[in-house]
């Protein structure tokens, strides 16, 4: 009887353990495949995700710590390594448009060109931006990038060419689900607008104007939806749905960013000290 008992729980051990190997194994081909992450992301059960959390307005991060009051110079601030950006990928050159539109959406293509993008990418990299694109740039998709270093990458390299941008932080209302983009300001439309890199898009109103996220969550919370431009995920147009019912609509209702754009963390690999984005959007940049 013993012996059964015994030979029982070497079963459900090699169970456990098989599952968890088909699992870690799993979660590398993901990781290192362009096909499978995008099978892995066209699973994902967005509706269930939006019945449990809903779209609304709390614009607080992290559970119920308060947002530090963030200064928008701070956040758009030019230092050495914006210097450092533009000088070794000569992106004056890349943003050789008459507008800031015209400039964003080059820096868009460029970065989406020279860059995969993978939410399922392990690999830590600091948050500075010359370091990110020195792991990614013109790599395979072993070296795919998240939507944070998409994000970091994207601000920097617009303020590296003369114009404000800072990344944001998106997450759900019980903060479960998150994701990063961008707001940019765009001078001849005095506006900032919305940007994701990691899909290559922006997004409009049904007159063709670019909106905010704060713009695009309103619409969500009326029932309405922005028109996504652009939309590129890795090269393709596969898992529009989850993007916009998950990523976007998922994560949309709490809006957040870091409260300077300097140096000070962004070269700590612990994910714990990283640079937090638990920092109030200032209202003149909403």
């Amino acid at each position: 009887m013993k012996a059964v008992k015994v030979s029982a729980v070497i079963a459900a051990i090699a169970l456990i353990i098989a599952a968890v190997r088909f699992n870690w194994i799993t979660k590398i081909i993901v990781q290192f495949s362009q096909e499978k992450y995008i099978e892995f992301v066209s699973d994902t059960d967005y509706e269930k995700e939006l019945e449990r959390e809903p779209v609304c307005i709390k614009d607080k991060t992290y559970g119920n710590k308060e947002l530090t009051p963030t200064d928008s110079e701070s956040i758009t601030a030019r230092f050495e390594l914006h210097d450092e950006l533009d000088e070794k990928y000569n992106l004056s050159s890349v943003a050789s448009a008459d507008t800031d539109f015209e400039k964003v959406l080059q820096i868009l293509e460029w970065l989406t060109e020279h860059t995969f993008y993978s939410g399922m990418q392990a690999k830590i990299v600091n948050d500075n931006s010359v370091d990110i694109l020195e792991f990614a740039y013109d790599e395979s998709f072993r070296h795919a990038i998240n939507c944070r270093y998409k994000a970091i990458v994207f601000a920097d390299c617009l303020v590296a060419v003369g114009i404000k941008a800072y990344p944001v932080c998106m997450m759900s209302s019980e903060f479960n689900g998150v994701h990063f983009t961008c707001m940019a300001y765009i001078s001849e439309l005095d506006k900032w607008c919305a940007f994701d890199p990691s899909f290559g898009c922006w997004f409009s109103n049904e007159s063709g104007e670019p909106v905010s996220l704060f713009e695009i969550r309103d619409m969500f919370l009326k029932g309405e939806e922005p028109v996504v431009n652009g939309y590129n995920f890795n090269g393709t147009q596969e898992c529009f749905d989850v993007y916009m019912n998950g990523f976007l609509k998922g994560s949309i209702s709490n809006l957040s960013t870091w409260d300077n754009n300097s140096m000070d963390a962004r070269t700590v690999k612990n994910r714990t000290s990283r640079k937090l984005f638990n920092s109030e959007i200032p209202a003149e940049v909403r």
